[in-house]
């Protein structure tokens, strides 16, 4: 993929990630006006205890940035490091997927705070909110598995596709559910 096709891509995602980021936070009476007007927010309201929400919205705007961070990575040709921060940060064994884990232990003892925090919004999230969790993180995986061969190969079409998969999981999971 040329440099041009992402010089276009990455002001386009990180508006779209700004614009998401935005409405997370300002759930104002003139929003919910709004949506009211339009026919509601039809999507499943998740309700947190306040202190994990603020965990949750943060762990939200931390995925924003991974992918940003990503796509800069990748137009500056830092292949390894953008496979780097997905695997950190957005694949399987990052801390963010605890939270999304079916059956993750909530052991005190064995378990580091940062996990546990991730843990806790588990209890919360309905299957199906986890299973989109899941799903993009596999999917975060699957494009650090990606990216990585672009340096070998010079090609960065299927990295690209496979960073479309994470992102479209995003927008299904933002989609179906707000958190309250």
């Amino acid at each position: 993929m040329s440099r041009k096709f992402l010089a276009v891509s990455i002001p386009v995602l990180v508006m779209l990630g700004v614009v998401t980021a935005y409405a997370e936070e300002h759930n104002h009476a003139d929003h919910q006006g709004h949506m009211a007007h339009m026919g509601g927010d039809q999507r499943q309201l998740v309700e947190f205890p306040p202190e994990v929400r603020v965990h949750f919205l943060s762990n939200m705007r931390g995925h924003l940035q991974a992918l940003s961070d990503i796509t800069l990575a990748m137009s500056d040709g830092q292949y390894d490091k953008a496979a780097d921060i997905a695997d950190t940060t957005l694949g399987m064994d990052s801390p963010s997927a605890a939270g999304c884990k079916m059956g993750s232990s909530l052991d005190q003892k064995a378990t580091p705070p940062e996990i546990q925090d991730h843990q806790r919004m588990q209890q919360y999230m309905p299957p199906l909110m986890r299973q989109a969790g899941i799903e993009m993180h596999q999917t975060a995986s699957d494009f650090a598995i990606e990216v990585r061969k672009v340096s070998k190969t010079g090609d960065s079409k299927l990295a690209l596709s496979a960073l479309s998969r994470v992102t479209q999981r995003c927008i299904s999971c933002h989609a179906s559910f707000r958190a309250q």
